[in-house]
C-alpha cells in the first residue's frame, strides 16, 4: 500500500482530544490541521474507558481534520497509528480497522487522505452522532472519551 501525505481523523485522534498520540505524533505530520468532512455516517461505541467514534458508509457528512500535506506522512508515525487502530497493512482483511483513500471536503477545494474506518460489520449497540461531528457531540454531551 502507498504510503499516504494525509490523513482524516475524525475523532479520538484528533487536536481537540488530548491522548498520548495526538501529543507526540499529530506534530509529524506537519502542515497545520484543516477542517473537512467525508460522506458517511458517524456512529458512537460505548467502552469502559470511554466513547470514540466509527464511521460507516452513508449519505451524511462527517466532520474531522486533515493532518499532513506535501510529503508522504513519515512510516514510524504511520506504523504507530496503525498499531493503535489495530490495521495490519499487508494483511487489511485481519485486523480490526482498514486505512483507506477518501476524498475529504475542505474549503479549499476537494483533497485525497487516509482514514481508518472499521474492517468487520458494525457491532450492535452502536448510536447515531447528529450532525456527524464527534468533538461537538461528546463536549455538548459531556462524554468521557477514549484516550488509551
Amino acid at each position: 500500500m502507498k504510503v499516504p501525505r494525509r490523513l482524516f481523523f475524525y475523532g479520538t485522534l484528533t487536536h481537540e482530544h488530548t491522548n498520548t498520540l495526538t501529543a507526540t505524533l499529530l506534530p509529524r505530520l506537519g502542515g497545520r490541521p484543516r477542517r473537512g468532512w467525508v460522506r458517511g455516517a458517524l456512529f458512537l461505541r460505548r467502552d469502559r474507558q470511554g466513547v470514540y467514534p466509527v464511521l460507516l458508509p452513508g449519505s451524511g457528512r462527517v466532520e474531522g481534520w486533515v493532518y499532513g500535506g506535501i510529503r508522504p506522512i513519515p512510516r514510524a508515525v504511520l506504523a504507530a497509528f496503525d498499531a493503535w487502530e489495530s490495521c495490519d497493512p499487508r494483511r487489511p482483511e485481519r485486523g480490526e480497522y482498514r486505512r483507506v483513500p477518501l476524498v475529504v471536503h475542505t474549503r479549499s477545494g476537494p483533497l485525497r487522505a487516509a482514514a481508518y474506518l472499521p474492517n468487520r460489520q458494525a457491532p450492535l449497540g452502536l448510536r447515531a452522532v447528529p450532525g456527524g461531528d464527534f468533538a461537538a457531540h461528546a463536549a455538548a454531551h459531556g462524554l468521557r472519551i477514549f484516550t488509551e
